[in-house]
């Protein structure tokens, strides 16, 4: 038997299997081989290898018409995953593409993550791994030497944190570690190490430890769409929606919005089939999904297979979404609390909700009414809000500053009158409606700290509408006890009040807070009520469809 001691450096790529993982077998697909991994009487674990075959490499092809293929070499690539049992817990370690050999629900998501932030200094980090699950933008930042989190830009309330790479303060841990699902570790040791330092992971996987310096890691966590939680909350899903759909009747902590940002100059409203006869729709709502599909079960395949549409003044499809996309739904169970948001689950922790809830609960409501919406776009409804009362509203949609620098073009706001900067939005998904919230905090605080910004708002404002502050336009910052912000929704439900999505309202906290520092009298919300049914945009001439596939249900 050869001796499994080696020498050098190893990097190891390790995942933590779930509790329900009873075998080797039961992590790894079918197909591989097996091999028992041995040194005279102590067993390691199994070494499942697949199968692979040398083959020309890709870009082969494009000398082909000068070279013959043989005479480029073969590339073989490997996959393999070596699996190690320890206090009843199995691991994986995967080599090469090994990591495709795992079933993707059998293992636990983040053990790599909280492994790495219980093992390294909180200021030793080197590399981090973020996502902005509001605008769903990912980004790794690293330094030249260790840093504390919070230098890598990170915002505790906005981001999610997919990834570490860092320094042990026990170098018995390894040399390097970088954590997210799995955990891989540059180390000395070898296999017949293994299973102890694995039984140090397993420990630290465990230890709370991190909640001293990174407690907001357990804020938000997005779950893996494969995962198991994931695959129940789908299911229970269905099952509201289900049940709903049978009764028509509303969905409790259930609602439809449009995921993405769109150009409204161009989108006049939705649809959820684009033949000519279906009626055109000024939003997305989960009532009129029901009556669109009426008699259709609601399953997991039906709401990923058809879409809504937003579409132009012809009626033509500028973007499509799946249904599931489109949903945003709030759970809640004994594992606490999950948010479906532009088809990602997410667990949020518990009293992360309730400081949110409560902090949104602060906001005042705009304390007058605005005039009913009743038109294709909100540049319309602007326009006709302040024509109607000249003297109380200033047009300033569409009118953008030109700030330069890293701002570029800003717009002021939507409307302004006597002190209120209004910010007007079509309601839709965390990221529409995030993205309203920060114009609102970027402009306001140019207005509190640049010198120029006072005076380019000036030059498009009327005579009986121009900014005045104390002291010089200039003197920054600026005083702006008597300005407030307010943030205006147009929306169609019947309910009172604006019921914002989860990760909305976590923006909303934050730039509210943000504004106040800045000396904001005051952030409010208001809501713009529409009138569903006038709102619909007319009716065109019926023309006979192209030849082309025209329904909700595409590709099929």
């Amino acid at each position: 038997m050869h001796s499994l001691r080696g020498s050098g450096v190893n990097t190891y790529t390790i995942y933590l299997m779930r509790d329900s993982v009873q075998s080797a077998k039961d992590a790894v697909i079918d197909g591989a081989e097996t091999h028992t991994i041995a040194d005279g009487m102590s067993q390691y674990g199994v070494l499942f290898v697949k199968p692979t075959y040398a083959d020309s490499p890709k870009w082969a092809d494009l000398f082909a018409p000068y070279v013959e293929k043989e005479r480029l070499g073969k590339v073989q690539s490997s996959s393999s995953v070596f699996m190690v049992c320890v206090n009843e817990r199995w691991f994986a370690i995967t080599f090469g593409q090994g990591r495709f050999l795992l079933h993707p629900d059998r293992y636990e998501e983040r053990f790599g993550l909280i492994v790495t932030i219980n093992s390294i200094a909180p200021d030793a980090l080197r590399s981090v791994d973020k996502r902005r699950f509001v605008d769903d933008q990912n980004s790794r930042v690293q330094t030249n030497q260790a840093s504390a989190v919070l230098s890598f830009g990170v915002d505790i309330e906005r981001d999610l944190i997919r990834g570490l790479v860092g320094q042990p303060l026990d170098e018995d841990l390894g040399r390097r570690m970088a954590g997210a699902d799995a955990l891989t570790v540059v180390t000395t040791a070898n296999i017949a190490d293994l299973p102890g330092l694995l039984c140090r992971y397993l420990q630290q996987f465990g230890s709370k430890a991190y909640q001293e310096n990174f407690p907001w890691v357990d804020q938000v966590r997005q779950l893996d769409a494969r995962g198991h939680q994931a695959t129940e909350l789908d299911n229970a899903l269905v099952e509201k929606l289900s049940k709903a759909w049978a009764a028509g009747a509303e969905v409790d902590d259930c609602w439809m919005a449009m995921p993405d940002i769109v150009d409204w100059a161009t989108v006049d409203g939705f649809k959820f089939n684009l033949s000519k006869r279906a009626g055109v729709l000024p939003d997305l709502r989960l009532a009129d999904a029901m009556r669109a599909f009426a008699g259709e079960v609601p399953s997991l395949e039906f709401l990923r297979s058809h879409y809504a549409f937003a579409v132009d003044a012809d009626e033509r499809a500028l973007e499509r979404w799946p249904l599931y996309r489109c949903l945003h739904c709030e759970l809640k169970s004994d594992e606490g609390s999950f948010v479906l948001s532009a088809g990602r689950w997410f667990r949020v922790d518990t009293n992360f909700v309730q400081s949110v809830d409560a902090a949104v609960a602060q906001i005042p409501a705009y304390e007058k009414a605005f005039p009913v919406y009743r038109h294709k776009n909100e540049g319309d409804y602007n326009e006709e809000v302040a024509e109607a009362d000249p003297a109380r509203w200033a047009l300033m949609d569409q009118k953008l500053l030109h700030v330069g620098g890293v701002h570029g073009r800003i717009e002021f706001c939507d409307l302004y009158g006597q002190g209120e900067l209004i910010h007007v939005k079509r309601y839709g998904s965390s990221a529409v409606l995030g993205h309203c919230f920060n114009q609102g905090l970027v402009s306001g605080e140019l207005l509190h700290s640049s010198e120029a910004y006072f005076d380019l708002a000036n030059e498009k404002l009327a005579d009986a509408h121009q900014l005045c502050c104390e002291g010089a336009s200039t003197k920054v910052p600026r005083t702006l006890a008597d300005y407030r912000v307010v943030f205006a929704i147009i929306d169609a439900r019947e309910r009172p009040g604006v019921r914002l999505p989860f990760f909305a309202k976590v923006v909303l906290k934050t730039v509210t807070a943000r504004l106040l520092e800045r000396g904001f009298k005051s952030v409010s919300l208001a809501k713009i009520d529409a009138d569903a049914q006038e709102a619909v945009v007319e009716r065109l001439p019926y023309r006979p469809p192209r030849r082309r596939r025209s329904s909700a249900r595409l590709g099929q």
